[in-house]
């Protein structure tokens, strides 16, 4: 099975199954929380069962895993799908660019972790753009079904760079306190983004839009135990932040396009398992176009949490 393709040809049938309640007041309703916490739209019921009636309409042997409906197992499993249906909800919701739909595909396993995904989509929901990567087979972007050449950005200066981070579900104060000073340091001369949406802020790596992605909460939460009231206020009650289906398949394909994706320590993200939301498996991510950028976005967090821990 070309699992490229396969995860192509979800996200687009995901995409059109959503597209037109892209902006619009019946996407807006709140109709439940994930299991992550999060609030669930009602423009994420649809994408749930697109996902559904595309896997029963081929007949797919798969389990597939999101955040809403958790994992579910159809026939005896060939492959494995993370996917999540809409990663930026809030942003598709008002009708804003930064959504997207992310499908990860990994061979079969009782517990599938980073490693083992071999293949991943990132399809922008409002325009028709696709992020498309195997492992070890580079990567592959379409722009109105044409396949458009990337140029990632080669910025290596944190006062250069254009860079996003997730705030959403987070203790914004804290936060600012660790990454304030490359904030400060880029505002002018770079740029910085809180886009709502890691999958979105990864594929932005590839096409050169930004330099860097970055995400302290899961460190926070683990390095800095007290915040957890912090986390408490800002997720209405529940602990949230990075989930593994927000990169699963954003992560690979930034990867594929030379980029240094590692989590906020500067570890490699292989050994995280892509089946877990609980707390416990909340992450951290420090994402960057060249080498360069990623040692002085770590060294940044280092420092930031350095003199954040010492207060």
């Amino acid at each position: 099975m070309d699992y490229s393709k396969l995860a192509m040809e979800l996200a687009a049938h995901i995409r059109e199954a959503v597209r037109p309640l892209i902006g619009t007041v019946a996407s807006r309703k709140v109709t439940g929380t994930a299991s992550s916490g999060d609030a669930t739209f009602s423009i994420d019921n649809v994408a749930e069962d697109a996902v559904e009636e595309f896997i029963t309409r081929r007949g797919l042997e798969v389990v597939y895993y999101t955040e809403d409906a958790g994992l579910r197992t159809f026939g005896t499993p060939e492959a494995a799908l993370i996917i999540d249906p809409i990663d930026g909800s809030r942003g598709a919701k008002a009708g804003f660019e930064c959504c997207v739909i992310s499908v990860a595909v990994a061979e079969y396993k009782p517990s599938v972790k980073m490693r083992d995904v071999v293949a991943g989509c990132v399809y922008e929901l409002k325009d028709d753009a696709a992020f498309v990567a195997g492992r070890n087979l580079g990567v592959k972007v379409y722009r109105n079904g044409s396949e458009v050449v990337p140029v990632r950005s080669e910025v290596d200066h944190i006062e250069y760079a254009a860079w996003s981070a997730e705030i959403a579900g987070r203790p914004a104060a804290l936060i600012m306190q660790i990454i304030g000073d490359a904030v400060d340091a880029s505002s002018i001369r770079g740029g910085f983004f809180i886009l709502n949406s890691t999958a979105f802020s990864l594929s932005r790596l590839v096409n050169g839009q930004l330099s860097a992605v970055v995400d302290v909460g899961g460190r926070l939460i683990k390095d800095y135990p007290v915040s957890r009231a912090g986390f408490e206020r800002a997720g209405a009650g529940s602990i949230m932040g990075l989930f593994p289906y927000d990169f699963a398949a954003a992560a690979l394909i930034a990867q594929e396009a030379g980029c240094v994706v590692t989590d906020g320590y500067g570890r490699a993200l292989d050994d995280v398992n892509l089946f877990d939301s609980s707390e416990g498996n909340i992450q951290s991510i420090i994402a960057a176009s060249t080498p360069a950028l990623h040692a002085k976005f770590l060294d940044e967090v280092e420092r930031g949490f350095a003199r954040f821990l010492s207060d």
